[in-house]
């Protein structure tokens, strides 16, 4: 911001990619000079995958910086204001903690577990149901809910979904935006639970370019791996847990070293119900379409969820509900819970 007027803005859209401060600067240009930064988290001050932001921004005149919050890795924490001093460039901060909390959450509990932060999405009728019956498919919510959708898709690394979601759906996993992509990012990762290696060897997701795809399964079938393996973009993950099914935490591990450091799960039931019975969600994202599908077999968005107990099942921290068009989203955050080893086992539509 330079005499009131904001100049650059910026965000760190992508693992490896440039933090939010670059971004900002390439933005502002030439305004730069003799303007303020304000940003969410102290900048960095070592290089890693990108050079020092602290050193960027004393490069571009920036002549005061206001960061919310102090950098929770060790490795830059509480370093930037030296580091901007000793450039001459006044420093103010941390400001915002609490306003910063929900921002940096995803980054905060990456440092702290071996995983990707997991945000779970579904849609589903109002009492609970997420097709009109098993095996069937379609697009329970309305025009407004699918850009929500599309919107956190174009924001994650990858999203994950079942066989029996592949199977039904036959989904791209794909953002499309009308405006396409925002600036810096590229189409997700794709992610498949798949414990006995089911998906269609023609599937839409695995035949889509430009990004990878993580076939998660615990008892291959030798020669259809093969073939899997051998389509470009495509890996093939053995991660064998109990009773022959997906060891969920272990998965979420390899991703992780895969460079996914947000995971959108869309589904299906006995994924969803496997990752929050293993303690393994973050946040949660509900959208409840005005209709009523209380057909016999009509799937519930939690398959086999072993919550009974009022007292301990998953609540919701923060829920917040808005309108999108004539649907309802529900969102909130889920508190870090030890986890246990779950399996997930890809059956029905999931």
């Amino acid at each position: 911001m330079r005499g009131g007027r904001v100049v650059g803005r910026g965000a760190h859209t992508a693992y490896g990619g440039p933090h939010a401060e670059v971004v900002a600067i390439h933005d502002a240009g030439p305004a730069a000079a003799g303007a303020t930064a304000y940003v969410s988290l102290e900048p960095c001050t070592t290089h890693g995958k990108t050079p020092p932001c602290a050193t960027a921004l004393a490069d571009a005149g920036v002549v005061r910086v206001v960061y919310a919050a102090t950098d929770p890795n060790p490795v830059h924490h509480g370093r930037a204001r030296a580091a901007l001093r000793a450039r001459g460039v006044a420093v103010r901060g941390p400001v915002e903690v609490e306003g910063a909390r929900t921002v940096l959450a995803p980054f905060r509990r990456a440092l702290r577990a071996r995983r990707p932060w997991v945000l779970l999405k579904w849609a589903s009728s109002l009492d609970g149901r997420v097709s009109p019956a098993r095996g069937r498919g379609g697009v329970i919510s309305g025009a407004a809910s699918m850009r929500f959708l599309h919107e956190l898709r174009a924001h994650v690394d990858a999203i994950a979904v079942g066989a029996g979601t592949v199977a039904v759906d036959d989904p791209r996993l794909t953002s499309r935006l009308p405006e396409g992509l925002p600036a810096g990012r590229r189409q997700p990762d794709a992610v498949l639970v798949d414990s006995a290696l089911r998906v269609p060897e023609r599937a839409r997701v695995l035949r889509t370019p430009g990004r990878r795809v993580f076939v998660l399964t615990a008892r291959p079938p030798a020669a259809k791996a093969r073939r899997l393996a051998a389509v470009e973009g495509v890996e093939v993950v053995v991660v064998p847990g109990r009773d022959g099914r997906v060891d969920l935490a272990r998965g979420l591990a390899v991703l992780r070293d895969r460079g996914v450091r947000r995971l959108l799960v869309e589904g299906g039931p006995r994924v969803a119900a496997s990752l929050l019975a293993a303690g393994l969600v973050d946040q949660v994202a509900v959208v409840l379409a005005p209709l009523l599908l209380g057909g016999g077999d009509a799937p519930t968005a939690l398959a086999g969820a072993p919550f009974t107990d009022l007292a301990t099942a998953p609540r919701l921290r923060s829920p917040r509900t808005r309108r999108l068009g004539e649907d309802t989203v529900v969102e909130g955050y889920l508190a870090p819970a030890r986890p246990r080893r779950v399996s997930a086992r890809s059956g029905g539509r999931s």
